[in-house]
């Protein structure tokens, strides 16, 4: 289709919305013209020759819309340089205005709006919702198609200035959530947001108070987000004790709402004054009632998410019950007295008038699993594992709950076996499999995201809202696509798909091991030296000073108003990741010279460590210190959290080169892992095709991705599917959608056309990524048939309990492996492996045909693809 001239050629965060829903025709039809475009009647004059169109908003209308509009008017100013009046009636003459109302013609909708516009006289634009937030949502929508983006604030994205503002007329369709609660959880603030607020942005009130909570709302109603968890680490003042913090949320229209571990909107860590031990059900079931009570008859005002349930002070097992089975009884009976206290005070007697939520974290899980019951209109909310991977999918009596279902989900987390807060690195390929796999099994009622001091993690947060209201109209391109989107929106086209390649590759490194996992030993354990080969460590060295190489040059490209917003959101995290990988490996190998007998080979890798760990505390003085002109002074830390606390979860530093323990242990690695012999010649078969695997040193390496040929299943129902971004390879398969019911007779499978030299007993080596089983107990179940024999199962049964050795080292690693070993030898010549689906929820990222040539290593050897 041809776009017309007409149509904005800045309309990047329609490009991305587009992409989100998988369907062309949903153009907005209200949009920026070029400035370049010629001037035509049909335009509606936003800012034409310094006069702006008045916005009109009644004064009865709520108290977030009248925010929104103030926030449009100074968008306005910011490009145009003209603030536009704000009155509560349509003109009386002919000049433009803009029309912003709840419209009863979208009467029953939650939070849907509409933009629309003409240039009659007057001309008028409308921004038309269902409800105040659904009327907020319109008015920003605006904002963002005039090329403001979310983050001009929290990341000091600048704003394209233009003398006027001319936009398309017509009726866009009604949008409105696919979710109805998304939201954001403030958590493990104590090493970036409170120091940040409290030394830098609000000295007086010494922690998150209102005003940084307004600013963290406002985000929100532009990520159109609706819901909020406050931060409730020990270092901050409990936000409902702070004066001003609860009225400001009112004033947004921001739900409030508490983590699995404060039920009943208390901050525990905070606001429990009494001995630990009281916090007691059991044996203090009144003391603890009363607790509960008195914020049930201060929270009277506003909207609010009941978190039910109980656990212990601070993100700990509940104390009181000893067995299994008293936990589920005591739960059950709190659940009911907790829902007395919201019927009485709240629910007119009815505590099905209340919002209510339980999130079955951690060892909760496991009691909801033996058969806790939950009352069936209460949103059931299913957390991750606190790595990116869904714990948990509903059956189908869970789907039918009229309370709904939900998740619970990380992009940053402090806990075992390590933490990861420093920055945005999570593939959002990831999140889209994983959440758009949750909606799928139901979760449609409420997602909240984990985003640690929320300005470490800017990507991350916008791709996960913004799936929220989209999940009903996603594809696999969305988050590739939604990367260019922001690259477009906050830098400008030209710089698009350098941007979005430098964070995809960043991405791609991360998820074969994030930056604030480089170490193989768990906190406190005895040193354990990198698995990876030098060949895999010089590789990776390689790929980081490529993407360091090309982050510089993209910096100095990018104009000098974005310089700023360009190092907080791509030149420290890939600076940072790239110094902190060579700070790590460059110790590795220079432990392993060492060991050699190459002493000045040694000392100087190990030089280079110590300089790529200053150049990683030069950047992050950088970030705190000069970006913005010291506006964030505060809001970064290397590693994400203090050197000084929390030693449980600490990355243990770097041992001394000479240190006795850990040279024997790299001496023990070499001796046990002899070098690889060097590759002989390669000369693929005559007959060979582009695409074809061919075998090489009696291995056959595939990525899943890169499949021959794809079988779906009948009618074209849903099969398996690429998933760009996805895996170690950055093309892991899954089947899609992740409800389709697969007939063993006709399962959809992927083919892979391989040759084999010399032939014998072989292996099949699998890597998965390490999800949860769509159906609890079941396991990931797979199959693997070759030529035209039957398909063999295989599976990974056990090692989804994260208290597990085995789920640590799979988290860590992002891969779970399994193996089949093939019941006859293979033949030299052509074979055809196929892939073939059992259950939905797998997803396979590499396969490596072992016939005796497999080494150690980390990685697995490279593709053995014909190009």
């Amino acid at each position: 289709m041809v776009t017309p001239p007409r149509l904005a050629v800045r309309a990047a965060c329609l490009l991305g919305l587009l992409a989100l829903l998988g369907a062309p025709s949903a153009r907005a039809a209200v949009d920026l013209l070029a400035p370049e475009a010629p001037a035509a009647d049909a335009a509606f004059p936003l800012v034409v020759q310094g006069r702006a169109a008045v916005l009109c908003v009644a004064p009865s209308e709520a108290s977030v819309v009248q925010l929104a509009v103030r926030d449009l008017a100074t968008d306005i100013e910011r490009i145009t340089g003209v603030r536009p009046e704000i009155v509560e009636k349509p003109p009386a003459d002919a000049r433009p205005f803009v029309h912003i109302a709840t419209a009863p013609a979208l009467a029953g909708r939650w939070e849907a709006f509409q933009l629309s516009a003409d240039n009659d006289a007057p001309a008028r634009l409308n921004i038309a919702g269902s409800d105040p937030r659904g009327v907020a949502f319109g008015v920003y929508e605006l904002s963002r198609r005039l090329g403001v983006s979310p983050w001009h604030w929290w990341a000091d994205v600048p704003v394209a200035r233009r003398a006027e503002l001319r936009l398309s007329t017509g009726a866009d369709p009604v949008d409105q959530p696919a979710v109805k609660y998304r939201g954001i959880f403030i958590n493990d603030e104590d090493w970036g947001l409170v120091p940040w607020a409290t030394q830098t942005f609000k000295p007086e009130v010494g922690n998150l108070g209102p005003k940084t909570y307004a600013r963290i709302f406002e985000l929100l109603l532009r990520l159109r987000a609706n819901t909020l968890w406050p931060g409730m680490h020990p270092t901050t003042t409990p936000f409902h004790q702070v004066p001003g913090n609860a009225a400001a949320a009112d004033r947004h229209a921001i739900i409030l709402g508490s983590s699995h571990a404060e039920p009943m909107l208390r901050n525990n860590v905070g606001e429990w004054t009494a001995p630990k031990d009281d916090y007691n059900y059991v044996a203090n079931r009144p003391g603890v009632l009363a607790y509960w009570e008195q914020r049930v008859r201060e929270r009277t005002t506003g909207e609010s998410l009941f978190t039910l349930g109980m656990r212990g002070i601070h993100d700990s097992p509940i104390v009181g019950p000893k067995t299994q089975p008293e936990r589920i009884a005591t739960l059950e009976k709190i659940f009911a007295d907790q829902r007395e206290l919201l019927a009485r005070h709240l629910g007119g007697g009815d505590p099905t008038r209340v919002g209510q939520i339980f999130c079955p974290y951690k060892e909760v899980l496991e009691d909801y699993n033996a058969g806790l019951n939950v009352p069936a209109d209460v949103t059931l909310v299913w957390p991750d594992d606190n790595f990116g991977y869904i714990r948990r999918f509903a059956t189908p009596a869970e789907r039918a709950r009229p309370g709904g279902l939900g998740v619970y989900y990380h992009l940053s987390y402090l806990g075992a076996p390590l933490p990861w807060l420093w920055f945005d690195s999570l593939p959002p390929a990831l999140v889209w499999t994983e959440m758009t796999r949750a909606y799928e099994q139901g979760a449609r009622t409420l997602w909240i995201v984990n985003v640690g001091d929320l300005k470490a993690n800017e990507q991350s947060t916008e791709f996960f809202l913004d799936l929220a209201w989209h999940a009903d109209r996603t594809s696999p391109a969305a988050p590739a696509a939604h990367l260019r989107m922001v690259a477009a929106r906050d830098f400008g086209p030209a710089h698009a798909e350098t941007i979005a390649d430098l964070w995809t590759r960043h991405q791609a490194l991360a998820f074969a091991r994030k930056p604030e996992h480089l170490s193989w030993q768990l906190p406190k354990g005895p040193y354990q030296p990198t698995p990876l080969t030098d060949a895999e460590i010089r590789s990776r060295l390689s790929a980081y000073a490529a993407l360091l190489r090309d982050t510089e040059a993209a910096a100095a490209n990018v104009p000098a108003d974005a310089q700023d917003a360009f190092y907080e959101l791509v030149g420290y995290p890939i600076g940072s990741a790239a110094f902190a990988n060579q700070r790590y490996f460059r110790s590795e190998l220079a432990r392993r010279l060492k060991v050699r007998g190459d002493e000045p080979a040694a000392r100087a890798a190990f030089a280079e460590s110590e300089i790529a760990a200053r150049q990683v505390t030069e950047l992050t003085r950088r970030y705190n210190e000069d970006t913005a002109g010291g506006k964030w002074r505060g809001i970064v830390m290397v590693n994400g959290l203090s050197p000084r606390e929390w030693p449980s979860f600490q990355l243990p530093s770097i041992a001394p080169l000479d240190n006795p323990e850990a040279l024997a242990a790299v001496a023990a690695q070499e001796s046990a892992q002899p070098p690889p012999p060097p590759l002989a010649p390669f000369v693929p078969p005559a007959d060979a095709r582009p695409g074809d695997f061919i075998e090489r040193e009696g291995i056959v390496s595939i990525e899943a991705g890169h499949f021959t040929a794809r079988t779906d299943a009948p009618d074209s129902t849903g099969g398996w599917r690429s998933i760009p971004g996805l895996g170690r390879t950055g093309h892991a398969v899954t089947v899609l959608p992740s409800t389709l019911v697969i007939d063993p007779a006709s399962a959809p499978r992927l083919s892979y056309r391989f040759h084999v030299v010399t032939g014998g007993p072989a292996t099949a080596r699998v890597r998965l990524l390490p999800t949860h089983p769509l159906v609890p107990g079941q396991g990931l179940r797979l199959a693997l048939a070759l030529d035209d024999n039957a398909p063999l199962p295989l599976s990974v049964a056990s090692g989804f309990d994260p208290k597990s050795d085995a789920w640590k080292k799979r988290v860590l690693a992002n891969a779970t492996e399994t193996e089949l070993a093939f019941p006859a030898p293979l033949s030299p010549g052509w074979h055809t492996l196929h892939l073939v689906a059992i259950d939905a929820g797998v997803t396979v990222d590499k396969i490596v045909i072992d016939l005796g040539g497999l080494l150690p290593s980390y990685d697995g050897p490279p593709e053995t693809r014909l190009p």
